[in-house]
This record gives C-alpha cells, structure tokens and sequence, in this order.
C-alpha cells in the first residue's frame, strides 16, 4: 500500500529533478526533451502516456489544492485568534 504523502513526494522529487536539469525553463526543456530523443520508441510512448495523463489533469488539481491550502491557513488564522 501507498503511503498518504507519496504523490507528494514523487511531486517534489520530480520537481527538484526538473529544476536540475538546467538554469532556464529553455534549457530544462532542451535537455529533457534530449533525454526523451535518446529513448527506445517503447520507452517514448510510455513516457509520453504518463505525460499527457499527468499534464492533462494538473490543471484541475492546482486550484483544489490552493483552495485547501487557503481553507487551512484561514482555520489556524482563527484558532490563533481565538487562543490569543
């Protein structure tokens, strides 16, 4: 079983591992997509799957979550408030 916060993890991983990649987006994007260039075609198409999936639904989760984080921030805002 997963563990709760492994899409968070694996999102901070793939994060870090994209800012690696290079000092600009342009130069992150050259070198990735020059890694995907240097894969077998049964690799590019599963790593093409994977990225349309996850490019295709991040959309809708970043307002969600900014939305949680914000509902968050206002619940300890009030708890302070109120222990003040």
């Amino acid at each position: 079983m997963k563990s709760p916060n492994e899409f968070w993890l694996r999102l901070h991983d793939l994060s870090e591992a994209y800012l690696a990649e290079g000092l600009t987006p342009n130069e992150r994007t050259d070198n990735i997509v020059n890694q995907f260039r240097e894969m077998p075609p049964i690799a590019q198409r599963e790593v093409l799957g994977d990225l349309i999936q996850l490019a295709g639904r991040l959309p809708d989760l970043r307002p969600a979550v900014i939305a949680a984080a914000n509902e968050a921030e206002a619940v300890n805002r009030r708890k302070r408030e109120l222990a003040g």
